[in-house]
């Protein structure tokens, strides 16, 4: 079969959130179509690849992507036609070089992502592979575990909980069939719970599927989880991780946060978080400090012992700025989201990196998701601890839950991730 690039057709599409989203398919000489969509997020770090758009207000609010399918059409295919589809990293390499700027600025990492995921595609087609095997041949011993953030604050539902996520982790499932049983469970036990904490007030769905968090303080929906995850009867099998997202509220002019109408410095917000990390489990902590201030997260990182700082805005699956938050021991862990550094290669090159250097991987879907993310196969090709993704009820969410139950069945030998050398905890 001729594996050589012979076309390339982009469109344009809608996201989970209705916004525009460019979908590219990859047309081989031997006829085999690979198809993908780069997914965006709501709450995006500033060193993420640039997500090429219209501007235009008069259309979808500047948030088309016409420009992105001519970038895709006009400008990449006649680079890459010809090129071998199996030759991941070449392709790659190719539109590194094309674009020639540090976050995909010249093309957009939105049309430099769908295309290098649309490679991956027919490449799997083509050796009739799953997208684990494709990216990794060898032994896969173990498939990350699901998670669902089960209420949401911050710049999802802006009215209440500054803390932008509180997620429930089955780290002690000794399956995944088990971790998707838990996570069914709790959040279909949970809105009762709730209800019996606004004394009979009916909760509210949020932006994601989760639930708004009922107050301002994330310790109650720390609370209302527990509470959840013992009626149920598994609540010796989770722990905890939240999403700070607190990049959102930082004044970098003035070095401080505002949390709940008020300013606060890093050490006070140390000190709203203390607590939580020692009176809950909270096996991961993302985002607790700014982006840029790199010193702030060793602090925290520091104050902090029972629990694991998770980079997101801080490493933006970017090689560089894992390897610096591992010299400065600012993080243990990070957020996989291919999208924000725009290629397959890229991607996995910065995974296998964390994990080969201790740090563990957290894949996650983006809040301006598609429904096929590949984003839990990538990784376990690549050793990852947990996806996060929302609630097990719509859409991309349960696509995740489900690729990883197959990948269960495909992979006897596969473990799920075993998170016991990271627990901070006394058991």
């Amino acid at each position: 079969m001729n594996t050589k690039i012979k076309d390339l057709k982009a469109r344009a599409l809608i996201d989970c959130k209705g916004k525009p989203l460019l979908e590219v398919d990859l047309i081989t000489e031997g006829g085999v179509v690979g198809r993908a969509a780069s997914p965006s997020g709501i709450s995006a770090g500033e060193h993420e690849a640039f997500v090429l758009r219209d501007g235009d207000p008069a259309r979808w609010n500047g948030n088309g992507v016409s420009k992105a399918v001519e970038m895709a059409e006009k400008t990449v295919l006649p680079k890459i036609r010809g090129l071998d589809v199996l030759d991941q990293k070449g392709l790659d390499e190719v539109l590194i070089e094309l674009d020639g700027t540090p976050n995909k600025s010249r093309l957009g990492g939105n049309v430099t992502n769908s295309i290098s995921l649309a490679a991956m595609r027919a490449g799997c087609a083509i050796l009739q592979v799953p997208q684990y095997r494709y990216l990794n041949p060898g032994e896969i011993r173990t498939i990350p575990l699901p998670t669902s953030d089960m209420f949401a604050g911050g710049s999802y539902e802006e009215d209440t909980m500054p803390v932008q996520e509180v997620t429930i982790v089955p780290y002690k499932a000794a399956s995944i069939g088990e971790a998707a049983e838990i996570l069914c469970r709790t959040y279909a036990e949970l809105p009762e719970v709730i209800r019996e904490f606004q004394n009979g007030r009916r909760p509210q769905i949020g932006a994601m599927s989760e639930y708004m968090a009922p107050s301002t303080d994330f310790m109650d929906c720390l609370a209302i989880l527990k509470e959840t995850a013992e009626r149920c009867g598994c609540g010796d099998k989770v722990a905890y991780h939240m999403d700070c997202a607190f990049s959102e509220i930082y004044d970098a002019s003035r070095g401080t946060s505002r949390y709940c109408g008020r300013e606060v410095d890093l050490d006070e917000l140390t000190g709203i978080l203390k607590p939580a990390t020692e009176q809950y489990n909270i096996l991961y902590l993302e985002d607790p400090v700014d982006e840029n201030d790199w010193e702030g997260w060793v602090k925290m990182a520091k104050a902090l012992p029972r629990t694991t700082l998770c980079g997101d805005d801080l490493t933006v699956t970017n090689l560089a700025y894992i390897k610096k938050a591992l010299d400065m021991g600012a993080c243990g862990a990070f957020v996989f989201k291919p999208n924000q550094v725009g290629t397959v290669t890229e991607a996995m090159a910065a995974q296998k990196f964390a994990v080969d250097h201790g740090m563990f991987s957290i894949p996650s879907i983006r809040a301006g998701g598609v429904s096929d993310d590949p984003v839990a196969d990538m990784g376990t090709a690549g050793g990852a601890a947990a996806v996060k993704l929302g609630p097990p009820k719509f859409g991309h969410a349960v696509h995740i839950v489900n690729s990883l139950l197959r990948a269960e069945s495909e992979l006897p030998g596969a473990k799920p991730f075993d998170f016991s050398g990271y627990v901070k905890w006394k058991e």
